[in-house]
């Protein structure tokens, strides 16, 4: 009850101010007024007893003062008055306030915006029931079908597999499956006149159960819909996809839709916040039954025991030591490989299976392909940003520091009037968070403005994006807690500064003009929060550097093919129905309508653009080679129609290149690359030799030719070994069917520019079918950009706020710069009185800031060549140590500094001695 009174009596005393002064002023008449009379009883005169009882109760306004202050609700008309008092101060200058804020809006806000995008990729977890049980078996880094299991980890696995362990879970509470892809699907919905292509995950029948992730709606695929393959053709949607394709219709379960021409029964929506374990760029809106794979993938034998194509997950016991789980999955995985084994398994082959593993990979945060490529550029950029705002508070405080001391006397005063240290401490802190909240308020803006560039450019285009613009709690929290932190460093050097104004000195004549009047302190700290401008500008121009030069040696690189007037299209046949067996006809329509449109050069088909992660991957027995133990003889296999090479600009640099006369009735020819040349027919011999490719088509291929490297998987990557097969050699059946689901490729050679070639392409692919999905279609210079999206963000990011550090410091040094030499007016004035020339002055200025830039180069170089080894793994044909980065960076620093100087070092120049004299 006290509490709830003193709570009360404070309110009132806030909203009533005028009536408790009143009732104040009554109270103290009264005590007052009895005070008189009993000292009147006591013997004494009127005049006596008024006398005595006003000297006994002392000064009115004391004692008013003494009972406010026993309330809360004084403190809060003390900050109300303080937070009045620091608006009006920071209205008098507005260029120096617009400046703080802008400066601060700019490092919070893009602080803030990589927060955002770190704690959806990096730091969120799963948005199901104790995720911090759940693991993964494997890494979760591969996706596709495999015919055999690696050996050494284990990251793929059989329907066969996870339907044992499904049902036998060993130490675990639950072990489920899922498609390590998510393949396109043809949807049509009942309403709409066109289908519509959506990517599509499979899972067992106990998926969500394991997750324990809940519907919004509906019901998820339970373990009934899973008992036999083809059995029940029911599927959950995403909320993504239930809100755009079908309105948020509550109605939507129990609805019919057809996926890749089969009916399948809507039976859930899954919530808004759960993509998928298993997150890709492009959010996952389809889960199917793993026993309708053969309808989903289009491949009637997808479930065959030689098929690896399923990732998996478990939800450990946390009473189960991870070393026991560890050794039992081991065990499970070596019998499953020794059993398909056979029987009669080599000693060797023995020897590897005993070392296979699965790895547990914790899957709290799911197995995100944004983390994986974008994790590490993220954290850096975290660590650019964070230096950015360093120095814009390092800048800030620069300038208060000058405000603080031009401000002594005001202070000073006020200290002789009897206001204290600590309220005038208080009010300089105040100030400065109001800066500071000020801009991380507007920061909120930049913030939300900087994610969404950057989720566009992370995205590339894609529809259906996982990542979100939109400020969330923790996000909030994160920017408050920033601007406060932010306005507590730049404010606590101009609040000590005030706090140690001293009286006699301040009050002293000549005190504004004297620059050693202020103290070892305030000429020592404006000097080192510039030189630490100076440092972290250095290290931003360094690691900006570095970055770019990395970017241009990625794009300058020989790739081994033309990237000039080449266009990309992307087609998924499987989808549109069509079987192997009429893909050779539907191929063969598509190169010659192609090949007649106008301004095209040269057409071909492949499985992939001459660099790609969908690849096909196979061992083989090079004739008249013999591998050492153990060795893997593995290549991977392009397959491409006639005129590849020409359309590409492959250089074949010996024999010949595929032609459109090497078909399924003609001899089986292969062209290899020099790298399978170089390792496995040294003496130049490989024209002529035969290879044994492990697919289901018997016989053997004959090289007849050898192309000259080119890049395959990415950019980084030395050229491996690769084997072209004709495209028409093959029924697209091999591999149980597996080549047949890379999505096939066509390869344009253009006359002009390629990027007006796009719509002449679409149509003519359209001519050819008009249900034929065209996934995409872009120039061969926007596929490679894919590949070096990260390096392209990195270093654009990196040199914007290397431009920006450095615009600060350079701000910063002119103010600190031009503050000096009106604090030293007197002096100089004093010199040029006695002879100094203005070129003297001039000079005197600019070393004093030719001392801040050495100083600063001479401590920021040991912390850059640090910071530019650790970065080594992100460079790329390049020393970290790279003298043109470190040099021009250097010059770029001193450059800015001496500009920045300049202005001030001629004002002191042209200063008149007897004005200066007079200057107080």
């Amino acid at each position: 009850m006290p509490m709830l009174s003193n709570l009360i009596r404070g309110l009132k005393s806030l909203l009533r101010s005028d009536n408790v002064e009143r009732d104040l002023d009554d109270e103290l008449q009264g005590f007052l007024d009895e005070s008189i009379a009993d000292k009147q009883r006591r013997g004494h005169s009127p005049q006596q007893a008024e006398h005595l009882a006003r000297v006994e109760m002392g000064s009115t306004n004391t004692v008013k003062h003494h009972i406010r202050s026993v309330g809360w609700e004084t403190h809060m008309e003390n900050l109300l008055q303080d937070l009045r008092y620091a608006i009006r101060t920071l209205l008098r200058s507005p260029g120096f306030t617009a400046v703080a804020i802008l400066s601060l809006a700019l490092g919070i806000g893009a602080n803030t915006a990589i927060f955002t995008l770190l704690r959806q990729v990096v730091m969120q977890q799963l948005p199901v029931r104790n995720p911090q049980e759940l693991f993964a078996f494997g890494i979760g880094q591969s996706g596709g079908i495999l015919g055999g299991v690696d050996m050494g980890t284990a990251d793929l696995f059989t329907y066969d597999f996870a339907r044992h362990l499904q049902k036998d879970p060993g130490p675990f509470q639950g072990i489920a499956a899922y498609s390590s892809f998510a393949p396109m699907v043809n949807v049509r919905i009942p309403g709409l006149a066109s289908a519509v292509q959506a990517p599509g995950k499979l899972v067992t029948g106990n998926f969500f159960q394991v997750l324990q992730a809940a519907p919004l709606l509906g019901r998820t695929i339970e373990s009934y819909d899973a008992t036999a393959p083809g059995s029940n053709a029911v599927a959950v949607i995403s909320y993504h996809f239930w809100m755009q394709s079908l309105s948020a219709n509550t109605d939507a379960v129990g609805k019919s839709i057809t996926v890749n021409g089969l009916p399948f029964t809507i039976v859930g929506v899954m919530p808004e916040p759960f993509h998928d374990l298993k997150q890709g760029a492009r959010q996952n809106d389809f889960w199917f039954p793993v026993t309708m794979a053969s309808t989903i993938m289009m491949q009637p034998d997808i479930l065959h025991p030689d098929h690896f194509f399923l990732d998996m997950v478990a939800r450990r016991n946390p009473q189960n030591a991870l070393s026991a789980d560890q050794q039992w999955l081991d065990r499970q995985i070596r019998t499953e490989v020794r059993t398909a084994s056979g029987t009669n398994i080599p000693p060797a082959r023995e020897q590897e299976i005993e070392h296979l593993t699965v790895r547990l990979t914790p899957a709290d945060k799911g197995l995100s392909y944004l983390r994986s490529r974008y994790r590490d550029s993220l954290l850096i950029l975290a660590v650019i940003v964070g230096v950015v705002l360093l120095i814009a508070c390092a800048n800030l405080a620069n300038f208060l520091l000058a405000r603080a001391i031009a401000r002594q006397r005001e202070v000073t005063t006020r200290l002789a009037l009897g206001s204290s240290r600590g309220r005038i401490l208080g009010q300089s802190i105040l100030e400065a968070l109001l800066l500071s909240l000020t801009g991380g308020a507007l920061g909120l803006g930049v913030a939300f403005l900087a994610t969404r560039a950057l989720i566009a450019f992370v995205m590339h285009g894609v529809p259906a994006s996982i990542l979100s613009a939109h400020p969330e709690a923790s996000v909030l929290a994160f920017t408050f807690a920033i601007s406060v932190i932010a306005g507590l460093l730049f404010g606590l050097a101009p609040a000590l500064q005030f706090a140690r104004s001293s009286n006699a000195t301040t009050l002293a004549p000549g005190a504004r003009t004297s620059a050693s009047s202020d103290g070892n302190s305030a000429r020592f700290w404006p000097k080192a929060l510039i030189t630490v401008q100076v440092v972290l500008a250095l290290l931003l121009l360094v690691v900006a550097g570095l970055f770019i030069r990395t970017l241009r040696n990625l794009q300058s690189q020989d790739l081994g093919f033309e990237r000039t007037h080449l266009l990309v299209a992307q087609i998924q046949p499987d989808i549109a129905g069509y079987t192997p067996e009429r893909l050779p006809a539907l191929n063969q329509r598509l190169l010659e309508t192609i090949a007649a449109v106008p301004g095209v050069r040269s057409v071909a088909l492949a499985d992939g653009p001459p660099i790609s992660t969908s690849s096909w991957r196979s061992s083989f027995h090079p004739s008249g080679y013999t591998p050492a133990p153990r060795e893997e003889v593995g290549a991977t296999l392009r397959r491409v129609t006639g005129q590849y090479f020409e359309t590409t600009g492959n250089e074949i640099i010996g024999g010949r290149s595929i032609n459109p006369t090497d078909t399924a009735t003609s001899m089986k020819v292969a062209v290899i690359n020099q790298a399978l040349a170089d390792k496995y027919y040294p003496h130049g011999n490989a024209i002529g030799q035969t290879l044994q490719i492990d697919l289901d088509t018997p016989g053997a291929w004959r090289i007849v030719g050898i192309a000259r490297n080119s890049r395959s998987l990415d950019l980084r990557s030395a050229p491996e070994p690769l084997v072209y097969l004709p495209l028409f050699q093959l029924t697209g059946t091999e591999g149980k069917g597996t080549l047949n689901s890379i999505a096939p490729t066509v390869l344009v050679r253009t006359a002009g520019e390629p990027s007006d070639m796009t719509h002449s392409l679409r149509n003519a692919i359209v001519s050819v079918d008009p249900n034929l999905p065209l996934l995409q279609v872009h120039t061969i210079q926007e596929h490679l950009g894919d590949f070096t999206s990260t390096e392209t963000l990195i270093s654009r990011l990196t040199l914007a706020f290397a431009v920006l550090a450095v615009l600060l410091a350079a701000i910063g040094l002119y103010g600190v710069m031009s503050f000096n030499v009106t604090r030293r007016t007197n002096e100089i004035g004093i010199r040029m009185a006695l002879g100094a020339s203005n070129s003297g002055v001039q000079w005197m200025v600019l070393r004093e800031s030719l001392l801040l830039l050495l100083g600063g180069l001479l401590l920021g170089l040991p912390l850059t060549l640090i910071t530019a080894r650790l970065l080594r793994s992100q460079l790329y044909q390049m020393s970290p140590f790279d003298p043109i980065v470190f040099a021009a960076a250097t010059l770029g620093i001193a450059a800015v500094t001496i500009v920045s100087a300049w202005l001030p070092s001629r004002r002191a120049a042209a200063i008149d001695p007897m004005v200066a004299l007079r200057y107080e």
